[in-house]
C-alpha cells in the first residue's frame, strides 16, 4: 500500500488501539464538568458571602463618616454663631 499524501491523512490513520484506550468518553466529560460546576457554585456562594460582608462593613464606615461630618457641621455652626455674637 502506498503512503497517502499528507492532505489526506486522518487522525484514524495515526492512532493505535493503545491510543484509543485512553480516550475520554462523553459520560466522563459530563461527570467531570458536573463536578467542576458544583465546585464553582460553592466558590461563588462563598464569594457572595464575603462580598456581602465587605459591603456591610463599607456601609457602616460611611455611616460613621456621615455622623462625624454632621457633628462637625453643628460644631462649626455654633462657633460661627458665637463669633458673630448671636449667642451669649
Amino acid at each position: 500500500m502506498s503512503p497517502k499524501p499528507l492532505e489526506q491523512v486522518t487522525l484514524g490513520d495515526l492512532v493505535t488501539k493503545e491510543d484509543l484506550k485512553d480516550l475520554v468518553t462523553k459520560d466522563d466529560l459530563a461527570r467531570e464538568l458536573g463536578l467542576v460546576r458544583q465546585e464553582f457554585r460553592g466558590e461563588l456562594g462563598s464569594l457572595r458571602g464575603e462580598l456581602g460582608s465587605a459591603v456591610n462593613l463599607l456601609m457602616g464606615e460611611l455611616g460613621k463618616m456621615a455622623a462625624r461630618q454632621e457633628e462637625m457641621a453643628g460644631t462649626l455652626a455654633r462657633l460661627v454663631a458665637k463669633s458673630e455674637g448671636v449667642t451669649q
